[in-house]
């Protein structure tokens, strides 16, 4: 029987080009820096050669995802280029196209059927499965590899993901596509995104599942707990809703409210 194929999904928004992971990262310094980048700054920080690091700023910034300027500088010389970020689906005409289609199919559901979290999530796992490459038959997958699969398909549909093992495994997604629709009804987009989570890792037959989540922990950064797979069964995924203070002290997070919108 031949193997299964996972489709091609590519919208020109997301990161399903050869390039994608790398871009994602590029993308995520652009934004979290606090000044514009120049070439010599991305090649340096994320390990890259200048010329690699200007054809991918360069490619970012004809699909509308950074800005490009000329140094203001009164000195003599040549001014450097520099570089910052702008998100997914701010800028980029398809992208708009397809935010407002998801923003009125997400509030259409949120509104007609309040109670639909459980059936996001089956769909979300559906999805995650058949977007997963599924092992061969006798293949073993140990769980770090298993993560590694999981983290290169979220970076490729722009979630910049990461890896965190302290204090217990967690995933922190530093970008969603959707972050206005998730805000509005995030029983419908955030437990979507969690099933298409979970439906990879139940592909991948991995022991792990998202357990819970913490949505909006800043302005573009979810939180995603990761759990042994019998935690989930029978019961919905947690969505608990944190605001987090940082500590000037110590650096920490502190959990001012927690909200979880299931009975």
């Amino acid at each position: 029987m031949p193997a299964r194929s996972t489709p091609r999904i590519y919208d020109g928004t997301t990161g399903g080009t050869p390039h994608g992971g790398r871009r994602t990262h590029i993308i995520q310094i652009l934004r979290d820096a606090k000044e514009p980048l120049s070439v010599v700054d991305i090649s340096e920080m994320v390990g890259i050669h200048a010329n690699t690091a200007r054809f991918h700023l360069e490619s970012l910034v004809d699909a509308g995802m950074a800005l490009r300027e000329t140094e203001a500088s009164g000195q003599p010389g040549r001014r450097r280029i520099l570089y910052t970020g702008t998100l997914p689906n701010q800028t980029h005409e398809r992208a708009q196209g397809y935010r407002l289609l998801a923003q009125i199919l997400t509030g259409t559901i949120a509104s007609r059927f309040p109670e639909v979290g459980e059936d996001m999530y089956e769909v979300g796992q559906q999805w995650g499965s058949y977007l997963t490459s599924r092992p061969a038959p006798f293949e073993t997958l140990d769980e770090e590899a298993i993560d590694q699969r999981v983290m290169d398909k979220l970076d490729a549909l722009w979630f910049a993901p990461e890896a965190v093992s302290q204090p217990k495994p967690h995933m922190l997604l530093h970008n969603c596509p959707f972050m206005e629709s998730a805000r509005e009804a995030p029983e419908v987009v955030c437990r979507l995104h969690v099933g298409m989570i979970n439906g990879s890792l139940e592909e991948l037959r991995s022991t792990q599942r998202i357990v819970e989540l913490n949505p909006f922990l800043k302005s573009h950064l979810c939180r995603a707990w990761l759990g042994d797979a019998g935690e989930v069964v029978g019961k919905p995924v947690k969505l608990v809703f944190t605001k987090e203070i940082e500590e000037e002290d110590s650096g920490e997070f502190v959990d001012e409210f927690a909200l979880d919108p299931q009975p």
